[in-house]
């Protein structure tokens, strides 16, 4: 019986160092996984904003330069009433009409540029704080993980030191357990034999009890003549 359960103990504790590994093995596989999705979110949300700028931008480039066309082709379109009206009705454009409106449309180009080199200077800005901020926190969780580590690792090598000590006294647990059992129902059986001896002395009158014969039991039957 102690054979078998010794057995059954080192199957178990070998079963629970292989549930253990595998379950390290697992955490060690989801946390690679985690930092992968979390890189691959960020590219994506790098591109994306990248993206979302350079949409902005072509329209904003692809509107002022229809405004930019359809303010040319009205000035060129008064131009030519102006030069084939046989009557003229408003008064001559001014010389420099078109130079006017290409000077607004500088100034806009201009404004435009501004903007966009401050929203770059301000994302470059952005991007290297939060660079180094992931950084930081990345360093914190390395060496949070390498601590963890090191005591998983000293953990197991004081589980493999003591291992035979646990083993020894899981052992001596179950033969005490087993010893106690057996001197409890010992002396249970001895208590039962004292008890019904002593009863059968004290109703035969032996021993120590030989003076109860000469007492008579209270109503007991007297014999007829």
């Amino acid at each position: 019986m102690l054979e078998n359960n010794a057995a059954s103990v080192i199957s178990l504790t070998t079963q629970n160092q292989k549930l253990k590994m595998s379950l390290d093995t697992n955490k060690k596989e989801l946390q690679q996984t985690c930092q992968k999705r979390a890189l691959e979110l960020r590219s994506c949300d790098l591109k994306v904003a990248s993206l979302r700028d350079s949409i902005k931008d072509t329209l904003f480039n692809a509107r002022i330069q229809f405004d930019y066309a359809e303010r040319w082709l009205c000035a060129r379109a008064e131009s030519v009433d102006l030069q084939y009206q046989v009557r003229p009705v408003a008064p001559a454009p001014q010389p420099d009409h078109e130079h006017c409106v290409h000077n607004e449309l500088l100034r806009a180009y201009n404004l435009q540029i501004k903007e966009r080199e401050d929203l770059l200077q301000y994302w470059k800005t952005r991007y290297a704080t939060d660079t180094a901020d992931i950084d930081v926190k990345l360093r914190d969780k390395y060496e949070k993980v390498r601590v963890t580590v090191a005591r998983r690792e000293e953990m197991e090598k004081l589980y493999n030191a003591h291992e035979g000590e646990m083993r020894a006294w899981l052992t001596f647990k179950k033969e005490r357990a087993a010893r106690l059992a057996r001197e409890a129902k010992l002396r249970t059986a001895a208590t039962r034999i004292q008890a019904w001896w002593r009863g059968v002395m004290v109703r035969r009158g032996l021993g120590v009890y030989r003076h109860l014969r000469n007492i008579k039991k209270p109503g007991a039957k007297t014999k007829k003549k």
